[in-house]
């Protein structure tokens, strides 16, 4: 994980449309440009086990970011709400980032966007029972009742198709009470979530099942209000701290931790 990040991280100029020497700035000259220590607001939703208000240290990617903020010499606190909610505040500047998001162009233009930090699978989730077990084509895939998070990314291709029957759920219980009592057959989100939330609903989570193949791994991003002061100089501020707690171990340590390695 931790090399693939690395690896990651020298592809990112592409991934953003980013000249080399672009980037090279971003990553160089902008962290040389220090601002005044502050204490940052965080927001994001419950999305068990990566992040969550009743997991320790708000779970294990929150602690990356708590402490790539620490290394760069601020503090932070967290709330959480429902996905819509905290993307909102962190969009008009009410919050200053947002802790775990995929990427896309819209939200580029919206924000501004940190190196990645993790990343996961996402697939389509199913009750073991359902008829379903590989989906050759997204046109295969319109065929059923799908949900997903309200306003969540799934992947660039998922997200152009327009599916005729795909609905938008405030948080993860939500989806997958649906899912269980049968208002849509199957449910899109990471599969590690997935399985997390059901055990904390009381559901049986060996029940629940990939279908094949799974639909992208995606990397997880921060996102930074482009509604606050000194915006860009907070997102290499972050950036230049997640580097640090790369190189000095803590991000490793974390994930033990939490058992992620």
């Amino acid at each position: 994980m931790i090399a693939n990040i690395k690896d990651k991280i020298r592809r990112l100029p592409r991934v953003l449309g980013l000249g080399v020497t672009t980037f090279g700035l971003a990553l160089g000259l902008n962290f040389a440009s220090k601002i005044q220590a502050q204490e940052i607001s965080l927001t994001t939703t419950d999305w068990a086990p990566f992040y969550g208000s009743s997991l320790d240290r708000g779970g294990f990617v929150s602690a990356i970011v708590a402490e790539s903020l620490k290394a760069s010499g601020h503090t932070s606190n967290i709330v959480f709400s429902d996905w819509t909610q905290a993307f909102e505040k962190v969009k008009v500047g009410e919050k200053d980032m947002l802790v775990g998001a995929y990427f896309s162009e819209e939200r580029a233009r919206d924000f501004h966007i940190s190196i990645p930090i993790y990343s996961l699978m996402t697939g389509v989730i199913k009750k073991q029972t359902f008829p379903l077990n590989f989906v050759n084509s997204f046109d295969e895939l319109n065929n059923y009742k799908l949900g997903k998070i309200e306003g969540s990314v799934v992947g660039k291709s998922f997200d152009a198709y327009s599916f005729s029957s795909l609905t938008g759920y405030p948080g993860v219980a939500d989806g997958l009470k649906a899912l269980d009592q049968g208002q849509i057959d199957l449910y899109i989100d990471s599969v590690a979530v997935v399985k997390q939330v059901a055990t904390d609903l009381g559901m049986d989570s060996s029940q629940l099942q990939l279908v094949q193949p799974p639909l992208e791994e995606n990397d997880l991003y921060v996102l930074v209000s482009k509604n606050i002061p000194n915006a860009i100089e907070l997102r290499d501020a972050f950036n230049s701290g997640f580097i640090k707690i790369q190189a000095n171990g803590t991000y490793e340590a974390i994930l033990k931790d939490f058992n992620q390695i």
